[in-house]
């Protein structure tokens, strides 16, 4: 599991599965965060460390070259280092540009690699347009430095063409977008959302604080022009330490409700909440081989229907934590933005399981909670993205972290678990169709909403 995305991706099967003892209702099983949860700090750290260490070795290395490259000219010249100014200045331009690309090999698991070997191994042959300079005997390398100039696929420079990119050499962007005279890029701007924060800090004197954002601050949008198309999403919190630990998934229940609501119309895009593993879930509901699925930290999960989107980025950060006598650690926004294959429409989508004691916002408060969700979206979220927000939040209508964030995002549907902690939010007030789909064995209710892109 990269580092970077702070999350495992290997899934656990049925059989090895523990059964745990009964935790507070709402919340993640202390085995996941106990046992599960060290595991994976301790792989990230470790991850983390490699990462970093490798990243500094591979750009001072390049760094090195480039020095060398200039150096070696000077002596060729008979001129003195010290006093040729031009040869300084390049140096130090040279360095500059290469610190920013922050060149270095991907690893298997990144977002890039799977759009570099995506498009190696589909995207050249049946989309030659959308991938100029390319062809069938191109390398990863030069895949990757194409996809360098797309925000979307996030890769970083391959440091074989670091040194071009030094010079000023420039990449295309592999979805085509044309730069304009006025440096406006067309199809695929790469604006992010940006957060827009006042002097007023909450949370103070703990680890979440953050500042509130500008109160005119709206985050609106349904996608970057009309398409026509009919966005379907889930919300599910699936009590996995009862239904799936104890109850061995109680003949597939939840995803018997899952699969039962998938037709006619399939879901595009589904976030659970007390999810061990997407992978059960899916199979329960006969779903594996038409979704993609990522298990999170924290028991978060999300599952994308592979014939219509293609994930393009996604992460995870912590926004809160547990108050001190219902504590069972932070809290955490898992995400994934994801673009429809034939529209380019891009989606953000946002899985949120909230801070205990319920209606609290844990010890962190509502307002943090609410406020670092926020910002999050607008550092990751670019201007054209619609924006989808579900989860439990442990926080019902009259909350601070619900009234918060219904400040900001458009409050789409509340469910009746718990006095209304299931929730989901949108940047797109195209609102078709919302439905209470029932509990499927859980504790909580599984919501639906469709959208109009």
């Amino acid at each position: 599991a990269p580092a970077s995305a702070g999350y495992a991706r290997a899934t656990p099967t049925p059989a090895a599965m523990a059964t745990p003892a009964a935790p507070v209702p709402g919340s993640p099983s202390p085995m996941h965060h106990e046992e599960q949860g060290m595991r994976l700090d301790a792989q990230a750290e470790l991850a983390s460390r490699v990462s970093r260490r490798s990243v500094v070795l591979t750009v001072a290395g390049t760094l090195g070259l480039a020095a060398c490259a200039v150096l070696a000219a000077i002596a060729a010249s008979g001129s003195d280092p010290t006093a040729d100014e031009d040869a300084v200045r390049r140096l130090e331009a040279s360095e500059a540009s290469l610190l920013r690309t922050g060149c270095r090999a991907v690893q298997v698991g990144e977002p890039c690699h799977r759009h570099v070997s995506w498009a190696m191994e589909h995207g050249i042959r049946e989309q030659p347009e959308d991938y100029p300079g390319l062809n069938t005997t191109s390398t990863f390398d030069d895949v990757q430095a194409v996809l360098h100039a797309d925000p979307y696929a996030k890769c970083p420079l391959p440091c074989s063409q670091a040194q071009a990119k030094a010079a000023g050499a420039s990449t295309q962007s592999a979805l085509g977008g044309d730069t304009g005279a006025d440096g406006t890029v067309t199809a695929h701007s790469g604006v992010r959302l940006g957060w827009q924060p006042t002097n007023r800090v909450v949370g103070q004197g703990h680890w979440c604080s953050v500042q509130e954002p500008r109160a005119g601050w709206r985050i609106r949008g349904c996608g970057r022009r009309p398409t026509g198309l009919k966005l379907k999403v889930l919300t599910y919190n699936l009590f996995w330490w009862n239904l799936f630990g104890r109850r061995h998934g109680n003949a597939g229940s939840a995803g018997h409700l899952i699969s039962g609501h998938s037709e006619p119309v399939p879901y595009d895009i589904m976030g659970f909440q007390e999810c061990e593993s997407v992978a059960w879930v899916l199979g329960d509901a006969g779903l594996t081989a038409k979704f993609g699925g990522l298990t999170g930290p924290h028991a978060l999960c999300i599952a994308y229907r592979k014939e219509a989107w293609e994930l393009v980025g996604d992460g995870v950060s912590d926004v809160g934590e547990d108050r001190a006598d219902q504590w069972y650690g932070t809290r955490a926004a898992m995400w994934a933005r994801l673009r429809q294959r034939e529209t380019n429409q891009t989606v953000m989508f946002v899985n949120h399981h909230g801070p205990l004691p319920v209606g609290t916002g844990g010890r962190c408060g509502g307002e943090a909670t609410a406020y670092n969700i926020l910002k999050l979206i607008a550092e990751e979220a670019y201007q054209t993205d619609t924006i989808i927000l579900v989860g439990d939040f442990n926080a019902g209508p009259d909350a601070s972290t619900v009234k918060s964030l219904n400040g900001h995002l458009f409050p789409v549907f509340t469910g009746n678990s718990f006095g209304g902690v299931d929730h989901v939010l949108s940047s797109c007030t195209k609102v078709i169709e919302t439905r209470n789909l029932g509990d499927g064995g859980s504790d909580h209710d599984a919501l639906e909403a469709v959208f109009q892109l």
